[in-house]
Formats: C-alpha cells, sequence, structure tokens
C-alpha cells in the first residue's frame, strides 16, 4: 500500500486519476476481468474510436494480470501483464512479437505482411490461439 501511494503521489494528476478511476494509468474497460472478454459493454466502441483517433491498430495494455497474454476486442486489445513478479503471482513470463516483413518487385509493387506471436517457454503461440472471447478458454 504505500509503494502505491508513493506511485500515485509521484504521477501528474491528469494521469494518475487514482486506483478505480479512469486515468489512463489506472483504467481497465479493455483487460477487466482478467483471461475473459471486457465486461464494459462500451469497450469496443471506446476502443475503435481511440485507435482512430491515433491511426493506430491495436493497444498493448498492462496493468490488469492475466493468466497470459491475451487479446480481446477483435484483436485491439493486448493485454500482456502475466504478473511474471514473485510480488504478483509469479506467472510464466512471455513476450508479445509484432513483426512486419515488407518485399517489394518492380511487376507487383511492395507490400508488407504483419505476424503477432506469444513468446513462452514452450515456444510461439499464434495470436489466432490467444484470442479472448466468451465461449473460449485459451488456458
Amino acid at each position: 500500500e504505500k509503494r502505491q501511494t508513493y506511485y500515485i503521489n509521484s504521477v501528474p494528476k491528469f494521469l494518475a486519476a487514482g486506483q478505480g478511476g479512469t486515468g489512463p494509468i489506472w483504467m481497465r474497460d479493455y483487460s477487466s476481468p482478467s483471461d475473459q472478454p471486457p465486461r464494459n459493454p462500451q469497450a469496443q466502441a471506446m476502443i475503435d474510436e481511440a485507435l482512430d483517433m491515433l491511426n493506430a491498430e491495436r493497444m498493448v495494455m498492462g496493468h490488469t494480470i492475466q493468466r497470459g497474454i491475451n487479446c480481446a476486442l477483435n484483436g485491439k486489445a493486448w493485454r500482456v501483464d502475466v504478473g511474471a513478479s514473485r510480488g504478483c503471482i509469479a506467472g510464466s513470463p512471455e513476450v508479445l512479437e509484432i513483426a512486419r516483413a515488407c518485399v517489394s518487385s518492380q511487376y507487383y509493387g511492395s507490400s508488407c505482411e504483419e505476424q503477432i506471436s506469444v513468446l513462452t517457454k514452450n515456444g510461439r503461440v499464434p495470436a489466432s490461439e490467444r484470442q479472448v472471447t466468451a465461449m473460449v478458454n485459451f488456458l
């Protein structure tokens, strides 16, 4: 609790908003509950609007521990906090890998392809196996 209080007091007020608040550091609308689709029924519309404003394809976020890296909201919210610290749940470390490969040809122009994977101690897991939906439990 002391560490949390120190942290909240050291962050600019417009970012902090306090635990449970809606500032960008504590907002959990895209990642709570853990390992399930977000509880907030407006989450998909919210992330779609935010990503459109930022001209981005996805967000990567932490601060809500998951049993493994996963994504929700049609692949737009990647939740990467696996609680690897002994001070949390001592979860297995994982890494989100986003690789982009581009090729060009004088006849076909250039094209790029993106591959998203989760690197685990047991190897590479394709993004499609880490999608969180109401019907699927990936772990």
